[in-house]
């Protein structure tokens, strides 16, 4: 990033629209002709794109030739932040000043171009902040999970060593410059993939600096801080080497900051991000349940939909006015009929393609079940939201894709409610026990490889859920889906009518769990103590470290199980 030289040095203007500005000098005439800045125009002639909207905000990518600047426009709708305003300048200023302050401070990031306020009977009413688009940048989570992840495991594997290397020293730059970002995660990272393997190249810059501000070197309280902020997206994204690295590798680039040895550090950071996390997640849950970029949700009387964008109006229509019609299209693929849940699996038409789904109703139980369904969400509707937080929390499970509830018929004191839920069908995938079954019949080589691969998978997605504090109270092999491709395993789990989400998961729950677990694969006899010994090690793998002591919790899981085995031996219940 080159500095700002005296022929760019910014100048103040204003316009024929009333809006003032603070604009550099070799981009005044780009910028700003005389009628102002031409946001509308530049969208009209498709050379502007909105890339965020968000209430109060709006953020624009626009191309100029063969160069590209961001405009960020911020619109003050309430009286409060009108008097902020006049107190403390505008979101613009703000942003310009601390970007010019980073800028000279030699923190990477995207150089400020201009800023400009829009006055209404003396009130700011609208503010933008305009800066240099970074060439061929993108934001760290985007590239990791879009271009890192689909390398060749050697190349994938030297750059991921090479990334958490380069984002240390950036971070410790960053503290090191006094700076503290209110927003410290990865998505407010740009990295130029190309020069990540140059390193006198500024491959990692730092952007969206609204509410940050800046001291002297931050001191280790602030510094980790900051540090759980990033740590809480990667700390399941990461191995326990690579978040090794990158605290190793921070430290050396900062030696003159007084904390903790390394092994405390290590694990304040791994319980802090996992605090975070959980808080982060419970935020997010509700985002499912309103419009917004990911999801859509029609509220009619009496009725309620919510979807993932892609499905066309005809689809949400028939789902709102006949929704059996769905049902009743996949009558030929049954796959689980009863008195209170029917199932079929059916294609459906999602963005320029057809997707296949497992299509589930769902009805009261009894009348008493469907008094309490007034005032409660419908089990479709606890099926979405559940099934989406799990996916938030990257434990896998079949994606929700589309739900309804049904119009109630008016017969009866209390006429059953229906809704409807549609998820993801996960291709090639069988229940636990079916797999085990087949399993069963291979050699006992082969049945021993796959096990323990099997068995580490599971105890990674069962200590995963544990871990941020998600229970099911029916963890058996019918809810758990396994696939095999090539000498990987993977599995998932199902049925959200036992997910409970916690703030603090108890350890009896936990117990519980696994007992039932437990309890279903003494179904195979065949499964051996290594096979289960590999199972626990994965899942206690997910807690930080001390957390899970293997063999107490082996024990009590056993106690557990045993006395449920016993008791469906005397009722002659079968084990699964």
């Amino acid at each position: 990033m080159k500095p700002v030289s005296r022929s760019n040095t910014p100048i103040t203007c204003r316009t024929e629209d009333g809006c003032r500005w603070r604009v550099a000098s070799d981009w005044r005439s780009i910028l700003l002709p005389p009628g102002g800045l031409p946001l509308e125009q530049w969208l009209a002639d498709g050379r502007a794109q909105r890339v965020k909207h968000r209430l109060g905000r709006s953020i624009y990518l626009v191309q100029l030739g063969d160069r590209a600047v961001y405009v960020k426009h911020q619109r003050c709708d309430s009286l409060i932040q009108g008097l902020a305003n006049l107190v403390r300048g505008s979101s613009a200023r703000r942003e310009w000043n601390l970007a010019v302050r980073a800028f000279d401070c030699g923190v990477p990031t995207a150089r400020p171009l201009a800023w400009g306020e829009h006055f209404r009977h003396g009130w700011v009413r609208d503010s933008y902040f305009v800066t240099e688009a970074i060439e061929d940048a993108q934001p760290l989570d985007r590239l990791v999970m879009d271009r890192v992840e689909r390398l060749p495991p050697a190349r994938r594997l030297a750059l991921r060593r090479l990334m958490v290397q380069r984002l240390a020293r950036f971070v410790a730059g960053v503290h090191q410059s006094g700076l503290q970002h209110h927003d410290f995660h990865a998505g407010n990272m740009l990295v130029v993939a190309d020069e990540i393997e140059e390193p006198d190249r500024p491959a990692i810059y730092l952007v969206d600096l609204a509410g940050a501000r800046f001291s002297g070197p931050l001191d280790w309280a602030a510094s980790r801080a900051s540090l759980i902020v990033l740590h809480a997206e990667w700390f399941d994204r990461l191995t326990v080497a690579e978040r090794w690295r990158f605290l190793r590798t921070y430290l050396e680039s900062r030696p003159a900051l007084r904390c903790p040895p390394r092994d405390r550090l290590f694990d304040e950071l791994d319980r802090g991000a996992r605090a975070h996390s959980r808080r982060i997640d419970r935020g997010r849950d509700r985002r499912t349940l309103r419009t917004n970029r990911d999801f859509l949700a029609i509220r009619r009387p009496g009725q309620r939909l919510h979807a993932v964008h892609g499905f066309p109006e005809s689809v949400t229509s028939e789902l709102l006015q006949k929704p059996d019609a769905v049902l009743l299209r996949g009558l030929g693929q049954p796959v689980k009929i009863s008195h209170t849940t029917w199932m079929v699996c059916v294609d459906l038409p999602l963005g320029d393609r057809s997707i296949r789904v497992g299509f589930k109703r769902f009805r009261s139980r009894n009348g008493w079940k469907s008094f309490c369904d007034r005032f409660r969400r419908s089990r479709a509707a606890r099926n979405w939201y559940r099934g989406h937080a799990l996916l938030a929390r990257r434990i896998a499970t079949a994606r929700p894709l589309i739900m309804c509830d049904g119009r109630r018929s008016r017969s009866g004191w209390f006429p059953p409610r229906e809704s409807y839920v549609a998820v993801e069908w996960i291709e090639g995938a069988e229940n636990l026990h079916l797999w085990a079954w087949r399993l069963a019949e291979r050699s006992s080589a082969e049945r021993l490889a796959l096990a323990s691969r099997c068995a580490a998978a599971l105890g990674q997605l069962v200590g995963r859920m544990h871990a941020r504090c998600v229970s099911h109270r029916d963890l058996k092999g019918s809810n758990l889906l396994v696939a095999v491709a090539g000498r990987e395993v993977r599995t998932w789990l199902i049925d959200m009518d036992g997910v409970r989400i916690h703030r603090h998961l108890p350890a009896r729950r936990r117990v519980g769990d696994l007992a039932r677990l437990a309890t279903s694969v003494e179904a195979h006899p065949w499964v051996s103590r290594t096979v289960r010994y590999l199972f626990l090690r994965a899942y206690a793998k997910q807690f930080p470290r001390g957390t899970i002591e293997e063999r107490s919790l082996w024990r009590a899981v056993a106690r557990r199980a045993g006395r449920r085995i016993a008791r469906k031996k005397r009722e002659q219940k079968p084990l699964l």
